[in-house]
């Protein structure tokens, strides 16, 4: 634990070190050395044309300050307009702004970069959008067609505005301007055991096409894993996504899908639904002892859904738009080819079943916008509202009918001492009389406002979650473990039970200025959970996981940002006490609810 504190001192002491330098000294100086010193050789100045860029040199990039964004865009004069005109303008990664139409790339690098990325293409904003040309101007329709083009991985920041025509009364243009993500991603790691490389391309051609690949190779047996996925996220203004997967994992497992589904992705959406199919082999590994029998188990599975929202208020009503009375309708079925051997699968829970399930509830769904939050100083939506769901449901599986019944219900909310959100889940099979499969969840979510400590900027971050069931199928499969999400990841799924309970504590700094052009974005995490077999989750032993991290940039470096992380564990079950992982927490797992409903499901058991 010492390390831990020593890497918290050394982190603050840079950001104080970041501001006197910054208000005391002139660090572009050192810049200008390095500038002057690479100019002895055609060597020198090549690696540093590769890793700085002389725009940089000057203060107001080191320190950049923001630009205010036009207010909502829309003015009460403009609202009811027709539109004209809509101009969409889509800007390359590098050195471009969405507010600030005066700034360009200055650097060769930059403008390389840019040559070699394709643009998103207008169709492609265009398909988003949820207004078009001669409609009347709605500025919650514009508000909303942001945040779905904001939501998109290709684009990092956009702004749409309506602007006035001289002379017109009845009539405004509306410009869009959207700046693109480099979406050409790069991975891969290496152990003692296993290497992996993985390529993805979240926006092909400009078209918003996803294509990804990744190909495993394990060193001990000398197998090769390969993984393939394609999709489409928007079909022609449609809102249907397309997913098809791949893969060909080790141990001969393979699992091939197709997927088309049109969720509720905004409160205007009326109707929503998808098909899914998907065929599996997999090899699962049936406790037997202190050993593990591996059994390989296929199965084809398709399902189809539907819902239709319904607006409850009347039009005058401001509100209209974000409540909604939300009717839908699942069907699937899970047929297997390949069964476990009986013995090691007593209670029959690899067998066909056919499942009807439907939901009636009352949605309503919010968003505001805010900075320094999973990101450093960009815009990002933040939902919150409220929602409750009933669930009703049946089940044919050995030759065996069951009813299902359940509840869900979320709140959320933004309060002057932070954000909370919180969600309610329960639900249950009943069979002659007696519940099966019980299951409850709670969990809540909580971050502080943005909080100033000096010029230091913070926000924390608490997420506490508890599960437990009842009269659970005796399968392996019908167990919780810690591994899951809601856990400490970095666990394996060998300890398992009925109940669990995790606590997770971050703190995310935001330094500010930089450090001889670093930036840093240091957090610590602290998560605790506990699994029980039976009801005794409280005298149940309680593990931990420690992790420390920092989002670094640099305003000099081509690739500007990275990240890294430091885990301690003090016990892994199987596998020992006090180990340490690099790089095995992120950032970014403190999820928010959406607080908008979607296809019905049982009460997820995990």
């Amino acid at each position: 634990m010492l390390f831990i504190f020593v890497f918290i001192f050394c982190i603050s002491s840079l950001g104080v070190q970041a501001q006197e330098i910054i208000q005391e000294k002139d660090s572009v100086s050192i810049y200008k050395d390095i500038n002057d010193f690479s100019r002895r050789s055609k060597f020198s100045r090549f690696v540093y044309k590769l890793l700085f860029r002389e725009s940089a040199l000057k203060v107001e990039n080191i320190i950049p300050v923001p630009t205010k964004k036009h207010e909502n865009g829309v003015g009460e004069h403009q609202e009811g307009k027709i539109i004209r005109n809509i101009t969409i303008e889509t800007l390359d990664p590098f050195g471009f702004s969405v507010s600030n139409v005066q700034k360009k790339p200055k650097r060769k690098l930059e403008n390389f970069g840019n040559a070699v990325h394709i643009k998103t293409k207008e169709i492609t904003i265009r398909n988003i959008m949820l207004f078009k040309k001669y409609d009347k101007l709605d500025s919650k329709l514009l508000q909303e067609s942001e945040r779905l083009i904001r939501s998109q991985r290709y684009v990092r920041e956009v702004d749409i505005v309506a602007v006035d025509i001289p002379n017109s009364v009845d009539s405004v243009d509306v410009t869009i301007r959207a700046l693109d993500s480099w979406t050409l991603i790069p991975s891969g790691s290496l152990s003692s055991n296993e290497s992996s490389v993985k390529i993805t391309e979240r926006n092909i051609l400009g078209f918003g096409h996803l294509i990804s690949g990744n190909i495993k190779n394990r060193f001990d047996t000398n197998e090769q894993a390969v993984y393939a996925q394609y999709s489409i996220n928007n079909i022609k203004n449609t809102y249907i996504r397309l997913d098809l997967d791949y893969a060909n994992d080790y141990s001969n497992d393979s699992r091939r899908s197709i997927a088309l589904n049109r969720p509720f992705y905004s409160v205007i959406a009326k109707n929503a639904g998808g098909v899914f199919f998907e065929n599996r082999m997999q090899t699962e590994q049936f406790p037997e002892g202190d050993l593990l029998n591996p059994q390989v188990i296929s199965y084809d599975f398709q399902e189809y859904w539907y819902g239709r929202a319904f607006k409850i208020n009347s039009k005058s009503n401001p509100n209209r738009y974000f409540n909604n009375l939300v009717l839908a309708l699942t069907y699937n079925q899970k047929d297997y080819g390949r069964q476990p051997d009986l013995v090691l699968d007593p209670s029959l829970y690899f067998s066909h079943e056919k499942n009807w399930v439907g939901m009636i509830g009352f949605s309503k769904q919010k968003f505001y916008q805010d900075t320094f939050l999973f990101n450093f100083e960009i815009e990002e939506d933040i939902p919150y509202g409220e929602n409750i769901a009933l669930i009703i449901g049946h089940q044919e599986k050995n030759s065996t009918s069951r009813m299902y019944s359940g509840i869900s219900v979320s709140y959320g909310k933004k309060f002057k001492m932070g954000y909370f959100s919180g969600v309610a889940e329960w639900g249950s099979f009943y069979n002659s009389g007696s519940t099966e499969q019980t299951t409850f969840k709670l969990g809540l979510n909580y971050f502080s406002p943005l909080l100033h400590v000096g010029s230091w900027r913070f926000r924390q971050f608490i997420k506490p979650t508890f599960i437990c069931g009842n009269n659970r199928d005796a399968s392996f499969k019908d167990r919780l473990n810690l591994l899951e999400s809601d856990g400490l990841p970095g666990f394996n799924s060998r300890l398992n039970g009925v109940q669990k309970w995790s606590f997770s504590f971050q703190t995310q700094s935001y330094i500010p200025g930089s450090w001889y052009g670093f930036r840093f974005s240091p957090y610590c995490n602290a998560t605790l959970g506990s699994i029980a077999v039976e009801n005794a989750l409280l005298s149940s032993k309680v593990y931990s996981k420690f992790s420390i991290g920092a989002l670094i940039n640099n305003d000099f470096l081509v690739f500007n940002s990275f990240q890294i992380s430091f885990s301690y564990y003090p016990t892994i079950p199987f596998e020992g006490d006090n180990i340490m992982k690099i790089n095995s927490f992120e950032n970014n797992n403190l999820t928010l609810y959406d607080f908008q409903l979607s296809k019905p499901a049982y009460i997820r058991y995990e």
